[in-house]
């Protein structure tokens, strides 16, 4: 159900940039896996800083 909330605010306002680290893996409520999902989403973001740094300039 939060999957499909979150595309419906999605495609009526959509962000400028949208990170998407891979979590498929991981539940909603696993609260225990808090430090390999913090890992996902920063090496999602080193993948994409340099295309954003050049984008802002």
């Amino acid at each position: 159900m939060q999957d499909r909330i979150t595309r419906q605010r999605l495609a009526g306002d959509p962000p400028d940039l949208l990170i998407s680290p891979r979590l498929a893996h991981v539940g909603l409520l696993e609260y225990n896996r808090a430090e390999e999902t913090i890992r996902e989403g920063r090496h999602a973001l080193e993948l994409i800083l340099p295309l954003l740094k050049d984008v802002i300039g």
